[in-house]
C-alpha cells in the first residue's frame, strides 16, 4: 500500500515537474525582465522551508553571476533554462506542500485582529453590504427608467443602417453607464455610512462593491454587443436563442470568475501569505481558462459561423479555416496563457495576471473602438446621401428647378428621379466610405494586437526595440497606402464623372475625343504614386537607420548623369509636358503628326500611341513631334460636290437643298449633329458632259461621315422626285475623214472598236489620276 501510493505520488511529482519545466521555458522566451525578476524574486519565495531556500538562495546568487556574463555557448545557455526551470519547480512544491494549510491560513487571516471577534464579523458586513447594494440597484433603476423614456425616440424596429444601430446602442450604453455611477455613489456613501467596522470591514465591504460593479460594467458590455432583447439593432449575425445563451454563459463565466478574483484580491488586501495568495491567484486563472473553453466548445458553430460570413463558396480559405478551428486555438491559448501566467506568478515574473481573459478584454475594446471609428465616418465624415432627409433637400432642389423652367411636374416621377439622384450620390461616395472602413479595422485590429502584446509584456511601440522600428514602418507602409488610395479613387470618381467619350460607329476619323482632364489625370496619378512610394521608402530607410541624406545627394548626382547622357529622354519628357500643357491634342482625338495618323490611344510620360483606323498601333515618341493636325477639335467641314446634266435649272436646284438642309436641321436625331445647316454652293466648275455642284455643311467632329451618307442618299431621291437627273461621264471621238474612207474598204466595226477602246483608255486614266491624287485617308 505505502509503495502504491509513493509509486503514485512519485509520478505525480514527475509529472508536474515535466509540467513546470515546460511552462518555465515558454515564459521564459515571452518574457524580456526574467533575468532580473530570477534574481531578486526567488530568495524570498520559499521563506518557508529552510533547505528549500538555501538551494534558492544558492542558485539565485549563481544566476545573478551568470546574467552578469554573457553567455556565448548553447551549453551555458541550457544550464541557464535548467536551473530556472529547477526554481520553478522547487517553488511550485512548496506551494503545493502548503496547499492543505491554505484554509487555516484563511481563517487565521480573517481573526488576525483581536477587534474582529473571530470571522462573525463578515456577517454583518456582508448584511450592510448587501443593503448598500441594493439601495443602490434602486438609484440606478430609476435612472435606467429616465434614460430609456428620453431617448425613446431613438428606437425604431427597421432600421437597417449601422451608424443608427450603434447610435442607439451607444447612446443605452452611455444611459446604463450613468445608472452604473450613480449606483456606485449611492451604495458606496451607504456603505460608508453603515459599515462600523475596522479597517478589514471596509476593505471587505469595497471589495463587495467593486465586484458587483465589476459584474453590472460586464452585463453593460455584454447587453449591448448582443443585444438579446433586440434584436432589430443587434450588429452581429446571430438568432434570437443563440443571442441568448451566448450572453447568459458570459455572464454566468464572469459571475463566477468575478467572485474568484474578488476573493483573491480580499484576502490579498488581509494580508495572507504570499504562498497561499500564489496558490489561489492560479486557481483563479485556471478557473477563467476552464469557463472561457466551455463557452468556445459550446458555441464553436455559431462563432464559427460568424466568422465564415455569407460569402459560401467564395469565402477565402483562411476564413473557412480559422472557422473550422478557432474553438481548437483558443483552448490552447487560454492553457498556454494559464501555464505561462501561472510560472511568472511562482517566480515573480511581471505582467503575471491577466494573459487568460486579455483577448476577451482586448476584443471588447475593439469593438467598442471600431463602433466609435463608424459614427466617425458615418455621422461626420461621410454622411449617408440616400437617408430621407437628404431626399427631402433633393427633392426641394428639383422642385426649384422645375418651377424656374415653368413645369408643373409629376409626383411619381419627381419621387423616382430623387431617389435615382440619391442612390447615384451615394454610390459615388461608398468607395471612399469604404475605404475609411478599411483603414478604421486596420487601425483597430492593429491597436488590439499591441495592446496584446503588451499585456503579455512585449510592448509594440518600444523604439529600443527592432519590434518598435517595425511598427513604426508598418505605421508609415499603411498611411502611404490610405494616401495612395484615397488620391486613386477620387481620381476615378473624376474620371466617371468626365465619363468617356462617345464610341462613334458612323465616325471613321476625327471623332470626338476625351476631356482634358480625362487626358491628363492618370498620369498625375502615376506621378502621384511614385511621389508616394519614395516618401514611403525613404521613411522606412530612416526608421531602418539608414542615412538618406547621401541617397539624395546621389539622386542629384545620378539625375544629373542622365540628364546629360540621355538628352532623347529629357526632349521628349519636355516636349510631351509642353504638348499636354498646350493641349495640343487629348485621348480619344483624331490626329496627323506627318509620319504617322490615327486616334490617341494611351498616353505616358514621355511618349504617345496611335491607333490608325486600319488597326495599326504607333507608338511616337513626343520629342520627335514636329506639328500636329487635329481632327476632333471644335467642328468638321464637309463639301461633297456631284455632277448634274447641262439642262439643271440651277435655282430649283438651290432651293431643293436648302429646304433639305432645314429639314435635317429640325430632325431629332440628325439635328443636334449639324453646327451649320446643309447649304448649296452652287456649281463650281463645267466639264464636257457636266456641271459639277458643290454643297457644304458644319458638323460635330466625327458626324460629317454619318451625315455624308444622309445628304447623298436625300439628294438623290429629291432630284429624282424634281426630275434633275446626274449626267454620267461621256466621251465623244471624231474620226478623221482619212480613217473613215480606210475604214470603208476595211472593216467598219473594227474601226469602231478601236475608238471606244481609246475613248474608255481616256476615261480610266483620267479617273485613275483622280483617284490618285486624293486623300486616303478612308
Amino acid at each position: 500500500m505505502s509503495s502504491t501510493s509513493f509509486s503514485i505520488g512519485s509520478r505525480s511529482i514527475l509529472v508536474r515537474s515535466v509540467a513546470v519545466y515546460a511552462l518555465v521555458l515558454i515564459a521564459l522566451l515571452f518574457s524580456d525582465a526574467r533575468n532580473a525578476a530570477v534574481a531578486q524574486g526567488i530568495k524570498g519565495l520559499f521563506g518557508h522551508a529552510t533547505s528549500v531556500e538555501q538551494g534558492v538562495a544558492q542558485s539565485a546568487s549563481e544566476t545573478a553571476g551568470s546574467d552578469d556574463a554573457v553567455v556565448s555557448d548553447e551549453a551555458g545557455a541550457v544550464d541557464q533554462y535548467a536551473q530556472r526551470a529547477a526554481l520553478a519547480r522547487d517553488a511550485f512544491l512548496g506551494i503545493v506542500r502548503s496547499a492543505p494549510e491554505l484554509p487555516a491560513m484563511i481563517v487565521a487571516t480573517l481573526s488576525a485582529d483581536s477587534e474582529r471577534q473571530g470571522v462573525y464579523w463578515i456577517g454583518q458586513v456582508f448584511l450592510v453590504a448587501a443593503i448598500s447594494i441594493a439601495v443602490g440597484l434602486a438609484a440606478q433603476r430609476l435612472v435606467s427608467n429616465w434614460g430609456r423614456a428620453q431617448f425613446t425616440h431613438l428606437y425604431r424596429e427597421d432600421v437597417l443602417r449601422r451608424s443608427d444601430k450603434i447610435s442607439y446602442l451607444f447612446f443605452r450604453a452611455l444611459v446604463m453607464i450613468a445608472g452604473l455611477v450613480v449606483f456606485a455613489l449611492v451604495s458606496g456613501l451607504l456603505l460608508l455610512f453603515l459599515n462600523k467596522g475596522g479597517e478589514a470591514a471596509h476593505k471587505t465591504g469595497v471589495g463587495l462593491l467593486s465586484v458587483t460593479t465589476l459584474f453590472l460594467f460586464l452585463r453593460i458590455v455584454f447587453l449591448n454587443l448582443l443585444a438579446p432583447d433586440n434584436s432589430a439593432h443587434r450588429l452581429v449575425d446571430l438568432s434570437d436563442a443563440n443571442a441568448r445563451g451566448l450572453y447568459r454563459s458570459l455572464m454566468t463565466g464572469a459571475l463566477l470568475a468575478a467572485i474568484v478574483f474578488a476573493a483573491m484580491r480580499w484576502m490579498d488586501r488581509l494580508g495572507l501569505p504570499e504562498e497561499p495568495l500564489k496558490l489561489m491567484t492560479i486557481g483563479a486563472a485556471f478557473l477563467s481558462a476552464l469557463i472561457l473553453s466551455s463557452i468556445a466548445l459550446s458555441y464553436r458553430h455559431v462563432i464559427g459561423d460568424l466568422i465564415r460570413g455569407e460569402g459560401g463558396a467564395n469565402t477565402p480559405i483562411w476564413r473557412r479555416f480559422l472557422a473550422k478551428s478557432w474553438h481548437l486555438i483558443a483552448v490552447l491559448y487560454f492553457l498556454v496563457a494559464w501555464g505561462i501566467s501561472s510560472v511568472r506568478v511562482l517566480l515573480d515574473l511581471p505582467d503575471a495576471t491577466g494573459l487568460v481573459v486579455a483577448p476577451l478584454e482586448v476584443l471588447l475594446i475593439a469593438v467598442v473602438a471600431y463602433g466609435i471609428f463608424v459614427l466617425i465616418i458615418d455621422k461626420m465624415l461621410l454622411p449617408p446621401l440616400d437617408t430621407p432627409q437628404a431626399q427631402a433637400s433633393i427633392a426641394e432642389e428639383i422642385v426649384r428647378a422645375e418651377v424656374a423652367e415653368g413645369d408643373e411636374g409629376d409626383a411619381e416621377g419627381a419621387a423616382a428621379q430623387v431617389h435615382a439622384e440619391a442612390a447615384e450620390r451615394e454610390a459615388q461616395r461608398s468607395p471612399f466610405r469604404d475605404l475609411l472602413d478599411h483603414g478604421a479595422s486596420i487601425i483597430v485590429m492593429f491597436g488590439a494586437f499591441a495592446l496584446l502584446a503588451r499585456t503579455w509584456g512585449a510592448p509594440l511601440t518600444d523604439d529600443a526595440s527592432v519590434v518598435g522600428s517595425l511598427t513604426e514602418i508598418l505605421l508609415v507602409i499603411f498611411l502611404g497606402y490610405m494616401a495612395y488610395r484615397a488620391v486613386e479613387l477620387a481620381i476615378e470618381r473624376q474620371l466617371a464623372k468626365e465619363g468617356p467619350a462617345e464610341k462613334d460607329e458612323e465616325a471613321e476619323v476625327g471623332g470626338t475625343g476625351e476631356s482634358r482632364i480625362s487626358t491628363l489625370l492618370p498620369i498625375f496619378r502615376n506621378f502621384l504614386l511614385i511621389t508616394i512610394v519614395v516618401i514611403a521608402a525613404m521613411v522606412v530607410l530612416s526608421e531602418l537607420g539608414v542615412n538618406i541624406g547621401p541617397l539624395f545627394a546621389g539622386a542629384g548626382v545620378v539625375g544629373l548623369a542622365v540628364g546629360f547622357g540621355a538628352q532623347t529622354l529629357i526632349r521628349d519628357i519636355f516636349s510631351g509636358a509642353f504638348y499636354l500643357i498646350d493641349d495640343a491634342f487629348r485621348k480619344g482625338e483624331y490626329i496627323d503628326i506627318g509620319s504617322a495618323k490615327g486616334v490617341v490611344e494611351k498616353i505616358s510620360i514621355r511618349s504617345m500611341q496611335l491607333r490608325h483606323h486600319r488597326g495599326a498601333l504607333t507608338t511616337v515618341p513626343f520629342g520627335e513631334i514636329q506639328h500636329v493636325e487635329n481632327y476632333s477639335r471644335d467642328w468638321a467641314m464637309m463639301k461633297l460636290a456631284f455632277r448634274v446634266t447641262y439642262d439643271t435649272d440651277v435655282e430649283k436646284m438651290r432651293k431643293i437643298i436648302k429646304k433639305f438642309g432645314q429639314e435635317l436641321l429640325a430632325d431629332e436625331y440628325y439635328g443636334p449633329m449639324f453646327l451649320q445647316p446643309l447649304k448649296s454652293q452652287g456649281i463650281l466648275a463645267m466639264e464636257d458632259s457636266a456641271m459639277i455642284a458643290r454643297v457644304k455643311f458644319m458638323t460635330k467632329p466625327g458626324k460629317q461621315f454619318e451625315l455624308r451618307k444622309v445628304v447623298y442618299a436625300g439628294l438623290q431621291d429629291l432630284f429624282e422626285q424634281n426630275g434633275i437627273k446626274f449626267a454620267h461621264k461621256q466621251v465623244t471621238v471624231r474620226v478623221a475623214s482619212d480613217d473613215v474612207e480606210g475604214s470603208a474598204n476595211g472593216d467598219p466595226d473594227l474601226a469602231r472598236k478601236a475608238a471606244a477602246g481609246a475613248a474608255a483608255a481616256g476615261l480610266i486614266g483620267g479617273e485613275a489620276d483622280g483617284e490618285g491624287g486624293g486623300d486616303n485617308n478612308t
